[in-house]
């Protein structure tokens, strides 16, 4: 019920925060990129990920029933320590600005790629023996992130972001093992490679100029989707952990197509030609014609 809450509140951070930025001004941060640049462009995006909660030692056991017996038996028993990774991520994709934004003033999909590892120590008692175990993995993972974003403005050219989005990742080329045989063994083949989440996402960004932003941004898991449970944590070999990233993206939006103009002095939708062909432009320096009168 608590991770169901957070959701919700999450969500009703982006919507209110979406809501106050949309009544205090008219027009979105972006408003002015789009006069003379393409609403969509590309983003490159290099970072770092890892596991949150990979370094919290956790206990667990495993009790089986006894048919011969009828009790219950503990197959172990003890103390988990891991060790998780931060590694190098990049990624690509394209964004979108919204021309008419309600509660999002963008939309992103991205595909990111980084390497994943968790070193598992076990303290305990297996099969009634004291014993310390080993267990390491690593994965490449790949995913697809499909994103709302809201910028709130603080100056012409700097603003915070707020968003949530979904994603789903694949791990490619994992391996998973323990330095010894033992009944842990048995856990390496129940994960699955795929996986889905909710995130949410919070940063700021600076334009550089129209056309051309540099943005950081730190993302994490609220929700899984696959495989489906209400906790933030992705179950990763022994332990759940919660999958995170932090970011930065440049987004480079190209030029708009330049139209035909039907004289040298036609108007364009620019700022400059706004200003240039504004209603207090017109009407001033008329030429005034003269009759010249013969004798």
């Amino acid at each position: 019920m608590l991770r169901q809450l957070v959701f919700l509140g999450f969500v009703f951070v982006f919507v209110f925060t979406s809501l106050v930025s949309k009544t205090s001004a008219q027009n979105s941060f972006f408003s002015n990129t789009l006069s003379d640049y393409r609403s969509s462009g590309w983003t490159l995006s290099i970072g770092g990920s890892g596991l949150g909660g990979s370094n919290s030692p956790f206990n667990e056991e495993w009790l089986i029933a006894n048919s011969t017996s009828g009790t219950v038996d503990t197959l172990y028993s003890g103390t988990w320590t891991p060790q998780g990774g931060f590694h190098l991520s990049g990624g690509i994709g394209r964004v979108f600005i919204a021309k008419n934004p309600i509660l999002a003033d963008r939309f992103s999909i991205n595909i990111i790629g980084s390497k994943r590892t968790i070193t598992e120590t076990f303290e305990g008692v297996i099969d009634g023996q004291d014993s310390i175990v080993v267990g390491a993995g690593s994965a490449l993972n790949i995913g697809v992130f499909v994103d709302a974003l809201r910028a709130i403005t603080l100056t012409k050219k700097v603003f915070l972001e707020v968003g949530i989005g979904g994603g789903y990742r694949v791990d490619f080329s994992s391996e998973f093992d323990f330095e010894t045989s033992t009944p842990l063994s048995v856990l390496e083949g129940d994960m699955s490679p795929f996986s889905g989440c909710f995130e949410f996402i919070v940063g700021g960004g600076l334009m550089m100029k129209r056309g051309k932003l540099i943005r950081v941004e730190f993302a994490a898991d609220i929700l899984q989707l696959a495989p489906i449970n209400s906790t933030a944590k992705l179950p990763w070999r022994v332990g759940n952990y919660r999958p995170y990233r932090a970011m930065i993206s440049w987004d480079l939006f190209g030029l708009k197509p330049l139209k035909p103009e039907g004289s040298c002095a036609a108007p364009t939708h620019s700022e400059k030609s706004k200003e240039l062909f504004g209603k207090k432009m017109r009407g001033w320096g008329k030429a005034k014609s003269k009759r010249n009168n013969k004798d």
